[in-house]
């Protein structure tokens, strides 16, 4: 089974603080769907609109019904965690957008405002302690809940329309948590809320005196780390119904919606492998849905329950990884969100009416596929997981070749698999462990890191590990000599055989360049899952594309924590950084500088604010 994102994509420390985000342009990934994990996804009442937030630092608005792409979101980013969104509720009318995630634009996160149909931003809501993990809207459109990491628990803010403006004002904060929050919502009354934390409980809070008061709190026996929680959509105090998935088991449990008492569990007891933290109700109530990290062997299914989780189990096959989101839509419909990533709408039979998948490679679990010439010139990776549908890219002629084209058999006999094995040194646990080893000692990463690839240097004396976020350079008694942070999970990782150049295979679709000796980074590579497309760029956003490549890549730059950031495709840049013959000298002289001068341009590169266009 492959390996999964952890628990749901755990916190790996606090947000990064600072003064604001960073004033310089940031290159990013864009062909017009999401290129990282969905974190979480929001609908309004009619279902006529889905809002999908990711890992890869934008919202996005879709039409429910056609999957067409109507609006992208870019908030503040910055380096790491900056930016990545993982929180994301819609008022029932679609007025208004809420978002939130690692957006600490100056000394704590917040959660920004938006409206649905014109796309201007109405207002940031700051002050808040930590990453914002989840949101949740009141069905009546008043309330705003935030479930928020760490022991700070959750907050909810009023939405009153003032002379026709959305203001959002605070009215309501616990902060008595033992650990993160990953989970909100409202009862059908918009009078209850109920929230869920990693310290292993349930709290029940209901409406009173113009804020919430908490009136009671369960530790539930299905796991120690309660995720996803939803109320049962009918407003009869005898139905009232809470359902709870776990990040840490397969339970799915469902409590007496008025005080938290148990009431009854979905059927999981045979199912022995993940979680099924995501739950959500259908939208009449007559069906239970769940998904998660529970793998079947072919995929990553939706569960679902008739007699409102009582009756027959059923299965949807959803995902190739894990289950993010659900959302219920009308007429029995479901949305998913997914870690590939893909967003998927069900009709009431689990028949896919949308499939929106991104245009990347998967490079999960490439090991002996992923193949490097001698000088790193060449690359061989497969297309998909696996290494299937092989391709080679031939940096020296910025060249794309497919296998199986006109019958013809890629041959890279001449190109390497990574070496994970050599008698001076043992290395152990590197293959989706927490706790990768040398000669039996630990080597060190980040709290809920896991290493997912190895590359052992022709000199035997070191190695890389790629892991979830960073790529490590250690020498042979396990001291680490670099540290450079990963665009995305780091699946495959290679050393050239003539001991300059790591090369990175991430979760991103992205194949990375990076000098040995200290970690610089050199040289991107970014192809298309149908291997149509490729585009090549170095650090300062110099690049070589195929026709049309140049749209698969932008600069995002930011105007401060209180606005939107604006976004240009590199080829409305195409004057200034259209620089085949600097690529072509990055690798060659290990430096972007000094291909710069070789190629005869200015050793200061091109800002991209003096490139956009007027």
């Amino acid at each position: 089974m492959p390996a999964l994102l952890l628990l749901f994509l755990a916190l790996a420390a606090p947000p990064l603080l600072g003064a604001g985000p960073p004033t310089e342009p940031i290159l990013r990934l864009e062909n017009g769907r999401h290129t990282a994990a969905i974190t979480r996804i929001a609908t309004d009442a009619q279902g006529r609109w889905i809002a999908s937030v990711s890992l890869d630092k934008t919202l996005r608005l879709w039409d429910a019904a056609s999957g067409r792409l109507l609006r992208t979101w870019r908030l503040p980013i910055g380096a790491g965690n900056e930016g990545q969104l993982r929180g994301v509720a819609m008022a029932p009318k679609g007025d208004w957008i809420a978002v939130g995630g690692w957006t600490a634009g100056g000394t704590e996160d917040a959660i920004y405002l938006l409206d649905r149909a014109s796309g201007r931003f109405i207002e940031r809501l700051g002050g808040l302690e930590n990453v914002i993990l989840h949101l949740c809207a009141s069905p009546d459109g008043r309330w705003l809940g935030a479930s928020l990491g760490g022991a700070n628990g959750v907050r909810v803010f009023d939405a009153a329309k003032i002379d026709g403006q959305y203001r959002f004002r605070q009215v309501f904060a616990d902060r008595d948590y033992g650990s993160d929050s990953y989970g909100c919502a409202f009862g059908p009354d918009s009078r209850r809320l109920v929230t869920s934390s990693w310290d292993g409980k349930l709290r029940l809070y209901r409406h009173s005196a113009g804020g919430f008061k908490r009136i009671g709190e369960t530790r539930l026996s299905g796991g120690e780390k309660p995720y996803a929680v939803a109320f049962h959509p009918h407003s009869c105090p005898s139905s009232s119904r809470v359902v709870v998935g776990f990040a840490d088991t397969t339970a799915v449990q469902v409590l007496d919606g008025l005080d938290l008492t148990p009431r009854y569990a979905a059927g999981t007891a045979d199912i022995g492998n993940g979680n099924l933290g995501n739950v959500a109700w259908s939208a009449d109530g007559t069906k239970l849905f769940a998904g998660g990290k529970y793998w079947d062997g072919s995929g990553y299914p939706v569960l679902g329950w008739t007699g409102g989780g009582r009756g027959l189990r059923f299965s949807w096959r959803a995902a190739d990884s894990t289950v993010m989101a659900i959302g219920s839509l009308p007429g029995g419909r479901l949305a998913v969100g997914t870690g590939d990533p893909a967003l998927l709408a069900f009709d009431a039979l689990g028949e896919k009416l949308m499939v929106l998948r991104p245009r990347i490679a998967d490079l999960r679990d490439q090991y002996g596929h992923f193949r490097l010439s001698g000088d790193g010139q060449q690359v061989a990776f497969g297309l998909k997981q696996w290494g299937k549908e092989r391709v080679r890219f031939d940096l020296a002629n910025r060249r794309l070749e497919r296998d199986g084209i006109n019958g013809v058999t890629l041959d890279i006999t001449s190109l390497a698999a990574p070496r994970t094995e050599t008698p001076e040194l043992t290395i152990g646990n590197w293959k989706h462990k927490y706790d990768p080893t040398l000669n039996g000692e630990p080597l060190a990463l980040d709290q809920h890191e896991m290493s997912r690839s190895l590359a052992i240097a022709p000199d035997g004396e070191r190695f890389v590990l790629g892991a979830d976020w960073s790529l490590r350079l250690f020498d042979g008694q396990g001291r680490e000599l670099w540290r450079r942070a990963a665009p995305n999970v780091a699946w495959g990782v290679n050393i050239s055989n003539d001991g300059r150049l790591v090369v990175a295979a991430f979760g991103g679709g992205t194949i990375g360049w990076y000098r040995l000796a200290d970690g610089a980074p050199l040289l991107s590579l970014f192809v298309t899952n149908d291997g149509e497309d490729w585009v090549l760029w170095s650090p300062s956003g110099y690049y070589d594309a195929s026709p049309g490549g140049d749209r698969l890549i932008g600069w995002h730059m930011n105007n401060g924590k209180d606005a939107l950031a604006d976004f240009y495709p590199v080829g409305e840049m195409r004057g200034c950084f259209y620089r085949p013959e600097v690529v072509a000298e990055v690798l060659t002289e290990l430096d972007e500088a000094k291909a710069l001068a070789k190629a005869g341009q200015p050793a200061t590169p091109v800002s991209p604010k003096d490139c956009r266009p007027r």
